[in-house]
């Protein structure tokens, strides 16, 4: 039967073993945290530089083929890629019959408010 001394000292030898163990991999996160939060860092100026490349005439696709990936995060301000409809599609929409159309006065393409002559 082993004695209380040669438990600890079986113990002491396997957290040994243990804290050996994870001393490397305690080491491996410290520097990923590092590379992370640099890598985080660069972020907002690469999405800012992709956004005027881009403004430059590239396309996602072009830069994406040489390497230049789509960024996490863009600058803020306006969206990427505005949708304008086609000339007439406002026209040929149906009219509604809500009460707030009604009341509301119609826009021009810059955002003017256009006088009914029929009101």
């Amino acid at each position: 039967m082993a004695n209380t001394h040669e438990i600890l000292r079986r113990m002491e030898e396997i957290q040994a073993t243990r804290a050996a163990a994870i001393t490397p991999l305690a080491d491996i996160l410290a520097k990923r945290e590092e590379l992370q939060e640099k890598l985080a860092q660069l972020d907002e100026p690469y999405g800012k530089a992709y956004v005027d490349a881009e403004a430059a005439g590239w396309t996602g696709e072009e830069l994406t083929a040489i390497g230049a990936g789509e960024p996490v995060k863009r600058p803020k301000g306006r969206p990427r890629r505005r949708t304008i409809p086609a000339k007439g599609a406002a026209e040929s929409a149906p009219e509604t019959s809500s009460p707030a159309a009604a009341t509301l006065p119609a826009q021009d393409s810059t955002g003017a408010a256009q006088v009914d002559a029929n009101a």
